[in-house]
């Protein structure tokens, strides 16, 4: 393998472990977002578990009242039946038991608009139970799948990265010490990337046009030509 060839290879190396390391944060960012779910997931067992409670008063609440207002009816149709009976002989008694029948049809009707309102307020309440439960296993499903992808992806990377790294010892110790030196100067320098491939007459990144004098240093199985623009090491197919 050419000198400039292993470097070349080097840089593809290094430039897939830099990718790797930016998709690895990517992940960690991914775990905030599992951690802003579970927060939310907690919040909404809270707002349910209140819900809950919400309902189980209001419906107890709503039967009381429908037990008072079945006994209130039956005592409007006792009163009824002995009014329509005639077995009332004082006019006096008759008035009292009117009064009374009078006094109980108003509560009727405020027990009935109680209920009423209650019904509304029941309803929104098992409304509002339903839209967070239904909240809360979108929430359970959405972080079981961010879960199990970010470990599938992070076990891949992991595997990847550790036979990148292998092989980029192996690269490392085909080329020379002063080599490394000023690749690693380069890298620093000029955003990452040391060593640009040649693309038509072009230097890869710089887009400058190369020398006839860098394609023979090509064919030298040492030569290590470098872009008069950039500085860049060049790398071409010969």
């Amino acid at each position: 393998m050419r000198l400039i060839e292993a470097l070349y290879q080097l840089q593809l190396v290094d430039s897939r472990l830099d990718a790797i390391r930016r998709e690895l944060e990517t992940l960690d960012s991914s775990e905030e977002e599992q951690q802003e779910l579970e927060q939310q997931m907690e919040q909404l067992s809270k707002d349910i578990a209140r819900d809950k409670q919400t309902v189980r008063q209001l419906r107890q609440e709503l039967l009381d009242q429908e037990l008072e207002l079945d006994n209130m009816e039956a005592k409007m149709r006792q009163m009824e039946d002995l009014l329509a009976s005639g077995s009332i002989r004082s006019g006096r008694e008759v008035e009292q038991v009117q009064k009374e029948l009078e006094e109980l049809r108003r509560r009727k009707d405020m027990l009935e608009n109680k209920m009423l309102e209650l019904m509304i307020r029941l309803e929104e309440s098992e409304r509002l139970l339903k839209e967070r439960e239904t909240q809360l296993n979108q929430n359970r499903q959405r972080l079981a799948e961010i879960r199990q992808q970010t470990a599938i992806l992070r076990e891949k990377l992991a595997e990847e990265q550790a036979a990148l790294l292998m092989e980029r010892e192996q690269l490392r110790q085909m080329l020379p010490p002063e080599v490394l030196t000023r690749y690693e100067r380069l890298k620093a320098r000029l955003g990452g990337v040391a060593v640009a491939k040649i693309e038509g007459n072009l230097c890869g990144m710089c887009r400058v046009t190369i020398t006839a004098e860098i394609i023979r240093a090509l064919r030298d199985p040492d030569g290590l030509p470098t872009c008069e623009n950039c500085g860049r090491f060049l790398y071409g197919e010969v």
